[in-house]
């Protein structure tokens, strides 16, 4: 199958995340997108995205500027390596003058960055539990969706309006980054950025598998759409 690497829009890779993406959420603060497509269109390569790479603006605040890789994602019919949109979406975001990219393997989701090791990322190391957002009847809400629906995340205000709602905890995630000049690395030196031997694979699959099962594994959750 021949696929076009192509810039997308939030309305065309929200059903691939909402697919095949664990976490069924498009991101806040989108930047950038790129794709693969399949042959279709006008000039015959502007056809069906079948998979997708979102950029965004951090949803936790940094000292210097960066871009995060908040969204990896394919559809359970395309088996082309996502090594390949990555390095491809890195050279695209070096145009438009982005110098530094981050992004977190959730290890709650059992996931190690496979993806950002075979595409020789630095890793800096994994973060500590942080609560992610609440549990209300049984259910998981994100942070920023609580704070979009009800002002708060927090379960004592959310209790003192009647919300039933209990802390979230994540389990930490993999922080991993690239450097796409020398601006990008005086930032990384900056903000303390290292680079540590990569965490070791674990049982969960990686994302340049042959072929992949159920949902991506490479991402970072974010805002759920409003």
């Amino acid at each position: 199958m021949t696929l076009h690497f192509t810039s997308a829009t939030p309305d065309e890779v929200w059903p691939l995340i909402r697919d095949f993406h664990y976490s069924r959420r498009m991101p806040s603060n989108i930047q950038h997108i790129y794709g693969l497509r399949k042959d279709g269109g006008l000039f015959g390569d502007f056809g069906e995205l079948v998979a997708a790479i979102v950029f965004s603006i951090p949803p936790t605040r940094w000292s210097e500027p960066v871009i995060e890789l908040s969204r990896l994602v394919r559809a359970q019919e395309c088996d082309e390596p996502l090594s390949g949109l990555v390095s491809r979406s890195m050279n695209r975001l070096k145009n438009h003058g982005v110098d530094l990219v981050v992004s977190f393997a959730d290890w709650t989701q059992k996931h190690h960055g496979g993806i950002y090791q075979a595409c020789g990322w630095n890793y800096t190391g994994k973060n500590g539990a942080r609560m992610d957002g609440v549990v209300v009847n049984g259910n998981f809400v994100p942070g920023r969706s609580a704070n979009s629906k009800w002002g708060t995340r927090s379960p004592r205000k959310l209790t003192e309006l009647g919300i039933d709602a209990a802390p979230h905890y994540d389990e930490g995630k993999h922080l991993y980054w690239r450097a796409l000049n020398v601006r990008g690395k005086t930032k990384a030196k900056r903000l303390g950025l290292s680079s540590q031997p990569y965490p070791k694979p674990n049982a969960a699959r990686l994302s340049d598998a042959p072929k992949p099962i159920g949902v991506s594994c490479e991402h970072t959750a974010g805002a759920a759409p409003q």
